[in-house]
């Protein structure tokens, strides 16, 4: 630090400092704030402190934004949710239009869940699937040698593709009227 003061003077610290304190007051509120239920499932705005050591989170400030995974994740929480909103209302104006005819509809369904494009979600997730373990230092398990991922789950990203779909919204007519 004091080679950082010699070169910089006092001023960069103390802003940095102030911009830290804020930061970390403001996680202290949002922690301390009871979960809305009425709010969006999934991600939450910022990653979990608890996930990025405090050194890192000053780091982080330092340099100007949050780490590059935890922004890719952001992004992909973001485009499914932007994908499921609007094959939600594709599949409920379909099943509208086809509501005599479920066979009618599974089919047209069918060939719209498979045209439907991915691919900038699945070109993050490949990302994500690739860079995540070195980006967010994960550890290896020796005997798998595997990178295991935080709270020992799989880091890794499923690609979204015309089955999700059908997990999500069934070629099924009476599902889709309800």
């Amino acid at each position: 630090m004091d080679d950082f003061a010699a070169l910089f003077g006092t001023q960069p610290i103390t802003r940095l400092s102030r911009r830290a304190g804020r930061q970390l007051e403001a996680e202290a509120r949002l922690a301390e704030t009871p979960p809305d239920p009425d709010g969006p499932n999934g991600l939450s705005e910022h990653v979990p402190s608890a996930l990025i050591p405090l050194h890192e989170r000053v780091r982080a400030l330092a340099v100007g934004g949050a780490p590059a995974w935890s922004r890719r994740l952001r992004r992909i929480h973001e485009l499914t949710a932007e994908a499921t909103e609007a094959l939600g209302q594709a599949w409920r104006a379909l099943a509208r239009k086809r509501w005599n005819d479920a066979a009618r509809f599974a089919a047209e369904w069918s060939a719209e869940a498979r045209r439907f494009d991915f691919a900038q979600i699945n070109d993050l997730v490949d990302r994500h699937n690739r860079y995540f373990p070195a980006e967010a230092n994960l550890g290896m398990d020796v005997r798998t040698r595997d990178y295991v991922g935080f709270g020992g789950g799989d880091y890794r990203l499923r690609r979204l593709d015309a089955d999700w779909i059908f997990e999500r919204f069934p070629p099924d007519l009476a599902a889709a009227l309800q």
